[in-house]
């Protein structure tokens, strides 16, 4: 059953990741649908060169916010007893839902760095 909990580590495992990966070697031609691609991102170079910049950052921070979350919440389940399904359903659902606000919260700087200019 312990063991089991640590499969809710793999979306915030993957976020920190991925944010390095993008961090290290930022995708700097937008026809390459590599990188930090969404609609709000391939607006315009502009928007793309910003969103590749803070895109890596944003996802490290969520990950690693996300996996302490995820190692509190994986504790209480298995002293409290819970079932290896409901943890691992209950650790799924924060996974995703941080990992969509990871692209909530980037999509949103992008939109409001280009209502400023």
């Amino acid at each position: 059953m312990p063991f089991l909990l640590l499969l809710n580590l793999i979306v915030p495992f993957v976020m920190i990741l991925v944010g390095y990966t993008l961090k290290k070697h930022p995708v700097l031609d937008m026809k390459l649908q590599n990188g930090y691609n969404t609609p709000t991102s391939r607006k315009s170079q502009e928007h793309w060169d910003y969103a590749q910049g803070i895109a890596p950052d944003i996802f490290i921070c969520i990950g690693k916010i996300l996996g302490v979350i995820e190692i509190i919440l994986s504790a209480m389940m298995f002293l409290l007893h819970t079932s290896s399904q409901a943890a691992l359903i209950v650790g799924g659902c924060v996974g995703v839902g941080f990992l969509l606000y990871g692209f909530y919260k980037t999509d949103s700087e992008i939109e409001k760095k280009f209502l400023e200019s």
